[in-house]
Formats: C-alpha cells, structure tokens, sequence
C-alpha cells in the first residue's frame, strides 16, 4: 500500500509539475486519481499548493512593464536620430521627387519627338557626308589636312 501511494504521489507531482495546478489542464483520464489524492494525501495538497505559488509567480514575472513616458520620448528621438527616413529621401533631400521627375521625363519626350521630326542631315545633297564616314580613325593631324584640301 505504502508503495502504491509512493507511486501514486509521483505521478501526481509529475502532472502538476507539467501541466500546472489549474485542474482543467491536467489530462481527463487521471483526474479521479488527482481528486482522490487531493482528497486524502497532505503531501498531495501541499505540491499542489506549491504549483500554485510557482504558477501565480511565472504568471506575475510574464507580464511586462508599462513603460514610462520619459523613456519612450527618449527611444522616439533616438529613433529618429538614428533612422532618417528612407532610401528616397536621403538620395533626394530636397523635398518631392515628382516635380524635377516630371520635368526631366518632359526634357525626354521633346527630345525624342525632335529626333523623330527633325530633318536627316546625312540624307541631304551634300556628296563629302554620303560617302566619307565621318571618323575614319585617322590621326588628329590626317583630319587636320583633310579639312585644309577641303
């Protein structure tokens, strides 16, 4: 009998050791077993007694701290001092992007619409521009003496 009770008292520790002292959590199939020992054993009372304290502490230490306001007026700031925005800004400081983006896509869509409408220079009756090529990979003075016989 003695050992049954020694083994009973093992397991009983071992569950609330495990799943803690709410009874709700222990498993279904040895909960006569725990109410029978909570019923009769002292000792069963008073691990139980000390799973709850242990419980109540953990539950205690889980709960963090509502911080001050000084400190997070002070992680705010260092925040900032640390992230100064993003990529965009720091490549362009100089406030919105879309006004100088605007403008530099307006300066390519004029000139591409010039170099379609504009007149093809090589195509014109000029005979020196149909035939030469225009580097011929001459020296500078070659060049210089081709533009003298011209």
């Amino acid at each position: 009998m003695k050992k049954d009770l020694s083994a009973e008292l093992e397991r009983f520790k071992a569950i609330v050791e495990t799943y803690g002292a709410r009874e709700n959590a222990w498993p279904k199939d040895e909960l006569p077993l725990m109410e029978k020992l909570l019923s009769s054993s002292d000792v069963a009372r008073s691990l139980l007694r000390q799973e709850q304290k242990f419980d109540r502490l953990l539950q205690d230490l889980s709960r963090p701290e509502a911080p001050s306001s000084d400190l997070l007026g002070r992680v705010m700031v260092n925040a900032e001092e640390i992230n100064p925005g993003s990529l965009l800004k720091s490549l362009w400081p100089f406030g919105s992007i879309w006004q100088p983006a605007a403008g530099m896509a307006m300066a390519a869509c004029l000139g591409i619409l010039l170099g379609f409408t504009s007149p093809n220079i090589l195509a014109s009756g000029d005979d020196y521009a149909q035939n030469d090529t225009f580097f011929s990979g001459d020296t500078m003075s070659d060049l210089e003496i081709d533009y003298e016989n011209l």
